[in-house]
């Protein structure tokens, strides 16, 4: 801080009046006033990060002192005009004094992002568009109302460039653009099974031979079974042939149907949560919880010829336990998940389907005394087969269209379509639905009220 020699007659004079309030003191209490700056004419100006901008003074400047050197650096270039660069982003301020010595001018100096050159860059690309663009701190805001959501991703698109991370943006689309997405997602899981196994068991009171456990998979109990219990003297022959086939064809449809506006993203998730648990330190566990169901996430953007460009990300998941994870006591089943993902364009109101998502599993196990196993024939009594087959197909199709008056005319219904059932039909009748299911899916749908 540079300090300035004052005037011996100024300093005598404040002297007495010390003298003069110190005599006043034993009569009235001294009064606290507060220094103020002096009343000079005070502006601002704008200076973009590693550009230098001129500026002219009113009068006849006899020195300048700058605040913060490392923000902004001042070079004089007449006596009444010098150029300002932008070295770092913030703010600081500059005192020009005039020729006399006193305090003319106080400038406030803000260096922050190129918002001229931004504005006009906004300008050639969207000429018809009133976009604004302020510095504000040490971000750039753009301001307006544009025509649609395609002029404002580009513009916000254009000012990420200036300013990496840096944009806030206060745009507003004139007609919000409402994009419906009716999706329709079918799953059909077809599985066969077939399990043999055959035991055998000899034994009397000085020698025993058993061979075969039964089914492989042991999870599932046997559908049939066949035995002979018998022998001769003191040798007892037991046998026994279990059998097991199973068949099942599981179906899931959901027809998500999900509004957003153009530019934001949208997700829709029917299914839930399952708990499993999660080390953490030593004799310590916490549960956390996964979702898995049927998820859709998506991202639609209207063109401006009046197409829709889609981010799609659907989804399919369900527990699987034939992989799950026992610990601790603990069963965490797997996940079987069936995903996509794609950006494309349509019309409004044109479909498009993903398919192929097939998935064919087969396995067999066999398990056989040796040696007597591979026995033609006869073999078949001393081992227990096993095969599986699977086959999973998964079809989404998905629609998008504008949203209309129409839409947003539609009034909620005051209920629930169905009745609920009463104590008596429910506990006397066994009457659980309002209508029974039937085989065809068209037929199951909600009764009126």
């Amino acid at each position: 801080m540079r300090s300035f020699p004052m005037i011996r007659p100024v300093l005598g004079a404040f002297a007495l009046a010390l003298v003069g309030l110190g005599a006043a003191e034993a009569a009235a209490p001294a009064a606290t006033s507060t220094m103020a700056s002096e009343p000079v004419l005070r502006r601002t100006i704008h200076v973009p990060r590693d550009k230098s901008l001129s500026f002219r003074l009113p009068g006849p400047a006899s020195k300048i002192v700058i605040a913060q050197p490392e923000i902004a650096k001042i070079t004089a270039t007449s006596e009444s005009s010098f150029y300002v660069q932008g070295i770092e982003f913030g703010s600081t301020n500059m005192l020009v004094y005039n020729g006399s010595g006193q305090l003319s001018e106080v400038i406030d100096i803000r260096v922050g992002y190129d918002a001229e050159g931004l504005q006009q860059d906004l300008a050639a690309a969207f000429p018809n568009e009133p976009i604004q663009v302020r510095n504000l701190g040490e971000t750039l805001m753009l301001a307006g109302e544009v025509s649609d959501s395609g002029v404002q991703a580009g513009a916000e698109k254009i000012a990420s460039k200036y300013a990496p991370d840096s944009v806030i943006s206060r745009l507003t689309v004139r007609n919000s653009q409402q994009v419906i997405l009716e999706v329709r997602i079918l799953e059909a899981n077809r599985t066969a099974l077939k399990d043999a196994g055959f035991n055998l068991s000899v034994f009397n009171n000085s020698f025993a031979v058993a061979t075969g456990t039964g089914l492989i998979g042991s999870i599932t109990p046997p559908h049939g079974t066949f035995a002979t219990h018998g022998g001769s003297g003191s040798t007892t022959i037991d046998t026994a042939l279990q059998a097991l086939e199973e068949k099942g064809v599981v179906r899931t449809l959901a027809r998500p149907n999900i509004v957003a506006i153009s530019g934001e993203k949208a997700s829709f998730l029917a299914g839930g949560e399952f708990p499993f648990p999660v080390p953490e330190d030593l004799n310590r566990i916490t549960i956390q919880f996964k979702e898995y169901g049927v998820r859709l996430n998506f991202l639609p953007q209207v063109l401006d010829n009046g197409w829709i460009r889609m981010a799609v990300e659907p989804e399919v998941s369900q527990l699987d336990y034939t992989n799950a994870l026992t610990l601790s006591n603990i069963t965490v089943p797997a996940l079987s998940v069936r995903r996509a993902k794609t950006t494309l364009e349509l019309r409004p109101g044109d479909s498009f389907a993903m398919a192929g998502l097939f998935q064919h599993n087969y396995e067999n196990n066999v398990q056989q005394t040796p040696g007597l196993g591979d026995v033609p024939i006869l073999g078949a009594l001393f081992r227990s087969a096993r095969w599986k087959r699977s086959e999973t197909e998964l079809l989404i199709v998905v629609t998008p269209r504008l949203a209309t008056s129409e839409d947003r005319s539609i009034t909620p219904p005051e209920a629930l379509p169905g009745v609920e059932a009463t104590s008596s039909d429910l506990y006397l009748k066994g009457k659980a639905h309002d209508r029974p299911l039937t085989d065809d899916p068209s037929l199951n749908a909600p009764a009126s009220r």
